[in-house]
């Protein structure tokens, strides 16, 4: 016989735990694009190959481009990045979660260690959106924009073309 306490208390954390949003999940980057010399190492590789198009990321990997290369990566449904040229970066954090058909959460961290990053967010969900661009001087960060970051000769440099981006220093 379940004591009367248990028998209320079951239904009422189902229905607690129907309320809650949706967690956010690990998810990979996938590469939509590449053209020239494009490659990618996994988590804690130095070995690195030559990256195609529908290739998998899976957080801590490594990109990197040669003097011809860009590639296109989708790092969350509603996020992308252009790697330029000569350029070189980690995926650090790739999570995202969806409750009812709405987004609740998008994270997106990369570290940008040389070269140029551009990126495009979905601008219809700022608020649940956590979307950065990390150099070896600070962070870039924005809601739903279009921006770029380039670390050149060590130092960092923003551009926004539209939205808003907020920088700060590791200094």
């Amino acid at each position: 016989m379940i004591p009367l306490a248990t028998s209320l208390l079951r239904p009422f954390c189902a229905l607690l735990l129907l309320a809650l949003p949706a967690l956010a999940a690990p998810v990979n980057a996938t590469v939509f694009s590449v053209s020239g010399s494009v490659e990618g190492a996994g988590p804690g590789s130095a070995s690195f190959h030559p990256l195609h198009k529908g290739d998998h990321l899976p957080i801590g990997s490594a990109v990197r481009t040669g003097d011809d290369g860009v590639a296109v990566l989708v790092t969350t449904p509603g996020s992308a990045i252009q790697v330029g040229n000569d350029s070189e970066i980690r995926l650090s954090d790739l999570a995202f979660a969806k409750a009812g058909g709405d987004v609740t959460q998008r994270e997106a961290h990369v570290q940008l260690t040389s070269g140029v990053v551009s990126a495009l967010i979905d601008p219809h969900t700022p608020k649940v959106t956590d979307f950065q661009i990390q150099t070896p001087e600070g962070v870039a960060a924005a809601r739903g924009t279009f921006y770029a970051v380039l670390v050149y000769k060590g130092k960092t440099y923003v551009g926004v073309k539209e939205g808003k981006v907020a920088a700060s220093s590791n200094k």
